[in-house]
């Protein structure tokens, strides 16, 4: 069994969970879209000189703030004795102060920071994409939290873009009239995500290089142009129909099938924090020293397991190196039953690689 990498296209069942959008809430094609459009609403209040945001992050996240020539400034992330370590200075000269929430485990928030720079009324932007499906979302003082859903979905397109700060809220929904959507993405999008459910349903009589190379056009269309655009209407019917309390079940139950493991080992390191019955992991991050992670990562891809490493490091990033050569994400989704986790989970066992 294949397990990992991009979510394809499958016929749901409607759970009648209608998916509600809220008037402080607005559906978009990315979480940079997001990003793009909450830097607009802050600018149209206040005009974002610097931005200061963490070490540890996704390029992706950046981009925004570089095409609008916003100097970023970044507060180091490391891993260290199980924990992530913040090198936040809450005294900071900025307009906004970018959060993170990682991997979706309650012990990683920074509501502790969030709420030192509310102090100051420096404006807020909470990324909740790692816990969205987790009991603490995300901290209700935070100005603008963003998320992007199809790291958590079968959806051609999504993200979430909240308001709580109600300066922005008339201006946000100004904004929502003049998003499009992208339809050359959405189209390739689409069909890559059915070209690898066929791929799925029967392997022997489908061409994995083709829908592989259509998820690399999508994805290059969506790093050019993703500005002031809405989720699709596809994806729109796809969250509708979602059953999202068992994907909370089954991504709870999986990773509780990582931890069991990772508890009786000595050789992985691992976020030693975490709430069963509250954190919704997006993955199991583990770490190791690189060119153990690597071998371990490339001997996991010889038997159909796709692990990814988090995040590649941007090239702007010139502190906390070391947790981007660390990090390994272990898959915890819903498409997976227990069963297959104890499966794959067993191959880091059997070929003892991270002790060679």
């Amino acid at each position: 069994m294949e397990i990992g990498s991009e979510f394809w296209l499958e016929d749901l069942k409607n759970t009648n969970q209608n998916w509600k959008v809220n008037n402080n809430e607005v559906l978009l094609m990315s979480g940079r879209t997001a990003i793009d459009l909450a830097i607009n609403l802050i600018n149209i209040y206040k005009k974002i000189k610097k931005v200061y945001m963490p070490s540890y992050c996704c390029e992706s996240m950046l981009i925004p703030f570089i095409k609008k020539d916003i100097c970023i400034e970044f507060y180091e992330v490391t891993f260290k004795e199980g924990k992530l370590i913040y090198n936040i200075d809450t005294n900071k000269d900025c307009e906004v102060f970018f959060a993170m929430n990682y991997f979706g485990f309650s012990s990683c928030n920074m509501d502790e920071y969030i709420e030192k720079f509310k102090e100051r009324n420096i404006i807020v932007i909470e990324d909740s994409t790692h816990s969205f499906l987790s009991k603490r979302k995300y901290n209700n003082k935070s100005d603008i939290v963003i998320a992007s859903l199809r790291k958590w979905f079968p959806i051609i397109s999504g993200a979430i873009l909240i308001v709580n700060n109600v300066n922005f809220i008339d201006n946000m929904k100004n904004l929502k009239n003049n998003l499009n959507q992208n339809n050359e993405y959405n189209i390739l999008k689409e069909k890559a995500m059915l070209e690898k459910a066929k791929y799925i349903k029967n392997k022997e009589h489908a061409d994995k290089s083709n829908f592989l190379s259509i998820f690399k056009q999508a994805d290059a269309i969506l790093k050019s142009n993703f500005k002031n655009y809405e989720i699709d209407n596809k994806s729109k019917e796809i969250l509708k129909k979602l059953n999202i309390n068992q994907i909370i079940v089954t991504r709870r139950e999986n990773a509780k099938e990582i931890y069991d493991f990772l508890k009786v080992q000595n050789e992985i390191e691992y976020l030693k924090e975490i709430n069963f019955k509250e954190d919704t992991p997006l993955f199991v991050p583990i770490f190791l020293e690189e060119e153990k992670r690597d071998k371990l990562k490339q001997y996991l891809v010889q038997n159909n397991i796709y692990c990814p490493i988090h995040w590649q490091m941007p090239n702007l990033i010139n502190r906390g190196k070391e947790i981007y050569a660390k990090e390994l994400s272990l898959i915890c989704d819903q498409r997976y039953s227990k069963k297959d986790i104890q499966n794959y989970i067993k191959l880091i066992n059997i070929k003892n690689l991270i002790r060679d």
